[in-house]
């Protein structure tokens, strides 16, 4: 089965197969079946289509209907239903108290101006392509053990299972599902013919091969989005249109090409495109793709699937449709995007999971997305705005995809498009407190790897703790300054292991001093969320240089003392510095140097030398850090950003305010003493 390739480069060609998919997904989301509902959080995984649903709903009923999970999932079920009642009633009051010609009226007004706006921003092209590794884990295994794609297998164990391969997916077996569940599944549904293999997980090895999926792939879009091990999100458009425009241009030369140049210009690719009608520029397209993935099995002995189509989105949901070792087309016009996405269930778009598809089931009959289309109006109306939009734009299968005309973000900072990462473990129930410390500081590092890999730097910390009763409980704590600031990287990651600490002590405190219970916790997982954006780094000269220097004459004005370069600005410069230091200041002029946060001014500026000298802002410069007056010497902003960001801590910011208050206090001794600023950093 792993070996089969069926590329469905046709959304035409594939009408068969994806309808099949569609129908047998739709009859098990209408059928009733709480264990599978209660049991998984996440939609049926790609061959599952043909499982005995009943006799698999009755294995897992008799199994684990008394046990904590399920006892914890049906009360959170029951908070589900008062929702979907209050709902119903909202709205029966709506068509009680006004005209029934509200929703046409809503849509009118409101609903069907915003979709058009959404349609008007599709991309022309589809050239947006998910790569999904296929059974990722447990298929890195089997290129040393062969013998594991002949029988049931898994990755985890008998308390959870982290992936199953296809073969063990038919009796119902998927990750996200305890252990022992799967066991007696295959044991009971093979008639004790077959049992499920277990295989201990390697995170080192999926690391290993995901570097080397990803090495693959950068070769085709340098600027790649990877939210996992074994997905990817990538734009193929460029390295398209630059095969297309340059006939004969070789694959080593196109890399070159992609990494000297951010992004092949909307014009530009544009002209090429319509140098070759639609039907033409998407098979070339399709065929890259395939090419793509061939390469990617040839060097890493692994298969993936892919879906190619104007917007991530849809492209995600295309990549399920031919696993494993396939691929699926969707082409870009409104026509071609309603025929895939109105029939799915609701379940299959990324971001509705198994309590918005009851909620919009039990509240509105809501099943397809054909259904949330028809039913906008009521959607609109009972969900808060954001829930709201997400869901407008799910009905008809749009995006704002992290790349292209959906987006305004054209740079490559990761910090602007996501929102958090985090890292978690499973385990058995452990009370043990030096055991519970030991662990949450293993995730704690292995996160604070992560942060520095992608040059994340955050500000919030969560943690989350789930009980041995399946509770879960959460705690957060922010700070005005990012972790992870260049010169204070080591110190950082001692901070965010104390924080993490602090908030398990406070997890542990708030739930044991209300209750006389044992701490017992199976799950402790660290996320870091809202990120300094990368381009705010540039904020760190760029906003002294404004707070220093109030004119061109004062940034050229300065007086060397020994090694050292002395300012003859005035001591109200310092309140310019502390005063509010991260707000982005606005653009000012320094001689020919020009500054402004959102501009990199090194490819273009020159900065003034003696007499009528001038040199390029590539070539060494010397500039005082505003902090400790040092001279400074480079050939980029990024190394006095780095010096800056190091001396501006709290007891350099307290010496300045000091400083501050002094001078204060000379000019006029016997004025009234004031609050000076220091009191502002005095310890509570």
């Amino acid at each position: 089965m792993n070996g089969s390739n069926h590329d469905g480069d046709s959304s035409d060609d594939s009408s068969i197969e994806h309808a099949a998919i569609q129908n047998n997904t739709m009859k098990s989301s209408s059928t009733t079946n709480e264990a599978t509902a209660l049991l998984i959080s996440a939609s049926d995984k790609p061959g599952m289509q043909n499982i005995d649903r009943n006799r698999i709903n009755a294995i897992l009923l008799r199994e684990s209907s008394d046990s904590a999970f399920m006892k914890r999932q049906r009360r959170l079920d029951e908070k589900s239903d008062e929702r979907i009642k209050e709902m119903k009633k909202r709205l029966r009051d709506k068509d009680i108290s006004t005209d029934n010609d509200w929703r046409k009226a809503l849509l009118h007004s409101t609903i069907d101006p915003l979709l058009k706006s959404y349609r008007n921003k599709r991309r022309s092209r589809s050239t947006c392509a998910v790569i999904d590794m296929d059974g990722f884990f447990i298929s890195c295994h089997v290129l040393s053990h062969p013998h594991l794609s002949t029988v049931p297998a898994c990755v985890g164990s008998t308390s959870m299972i982290s992936t199953s391969n296809y073969i063990a997916r038919r009796y119902g077996v998927r990750a996200a599902m305890p252990g022992y569940l799967g066991s007696m599944l295959v044991k009971e549904l093979s008639n004790g013919k077959e049992s499920l293999t277990f295989v201990t997980s390697d995170f080192e090895l999926y690391k290993q091969k995901s570097a080397e999926v990803k090495a693959v792939l950068e070769q085709y879009d340098p600027y790649l989005k990877m939210y996992s091990l074994d997905e990817a999100y990538m734009d193929i458009g460029p390295y398209l249109e630059l095969s297309l425009k340059n006939e004969g241009m070789s694959h080593e030369d196109i890399k070159i090409a992609l990494l000297l140049a951010r992004e092949c210009s909307e014009e530009n690719g544009h002209q090429t495109a319509n140098l070759l009608d639609s039907e033409k520029y998407h098979a070339a397209a399709r065929e890259l793709l395939h090419s793509i993935r061939q390469k990617v099995k040839d060097t890493t002995g692994l298969t993936c699937s892919a879906g190619l189509a104007s917007n991530f989105l849809i492209a995600k949901v295309a990549s399920d449709v031919n696993k494993p070792n396939g691929q699926y087309f969707i082409g870009p016009s409104e026509e071609q995007i309603q025929k895939f996405v109105h029939p799915l269930p609701c379940r299959k778009i990324n971001g509705i999971g198994r309590v918005m598809e009851k909620t919009l089931r039990g509240s509105l009959d809501i099943e397809t997305v054909r259904d949330l289309y028809d039913k906008r109006a009521e959607v609109y109306y009972l969900f808060q705005p954001a829930t709201a939009q997400f869901l407008m734009k799910a009905s008809i299968g749009y995006s704002e995809s992290s790349s292209g005309d959906e987006n305004n973000n054209n740079g490559n900072d990761e910090s602007e498009d996501r929102k958090g990462i985090s890292h978690e473990r499973t385990f058995s129930p452990v009370s043990n407190w030096t055991d519970l410390c030991t662990r949450v500081e293993t995730i704690s590092h292995s996160l604070i790897q992560d942060l520095k890999a992608r040059n994340l730097k955050p500000r919030t910390v969560t943690l989350k703790v789930k009980l041995a009763d399946f509770n879960i409980l959460s705690k957060t704590t922010s700070r005005e300054v990012a972790l992870f600031q260049p010169g204070n990287m080591e110190q950082s990651s001692s901070d965010l292991v104390n924080i993490v600490l602090k908030l398990l002590r406070e997890a542990r405190s708030s739930y044991t001093s209300s209750r006389n219970v044992e701490f017992s916790v199976r799950l402790l997982g660290v996320r870091c969320s809202n990120f300094q954006l990368t381009k705010d780094n540039q904020m760190s000269l760029d906003r002294y240089y404004c707070g220093k220097f109030t004119s061109s004459d004062e940034a050229i004005n300065k007086h060397p003392v020994g090694n050292r370069v002395q300012s003859t600005t005035a001591s109200n410069s310092y309140s310019s510095v502390i005063v509010n230091p991260y707000k982005t200041p606005p653009k000012r002029s320094i001689g020919s140097l020009s500054i402004s946060p959102a501009v990199n001014t090194a490819s273009t500026s020159t900065l003034p030398r003696s007499g009528n000298e001038t040199i390029t802002a590539k070539s060494v410069k010397i500039v005082p850090c505003p902090i400790c007056g040092l001279s400074l010497q480079s050939s980029d902003d990024s190394a006095i950003n780095a010096h800056i960001d190091s001396c501006l801590n709290v007891s350099t910011v307290k010496q300045l305010a000091q400083e501050e208050t002094m001078l204060a206090d000379l000019k006029d001794e016997k004025s009234k003493k004031k609050r000076s600023l220091t009191d502002y950093f005095s310890s509570s």
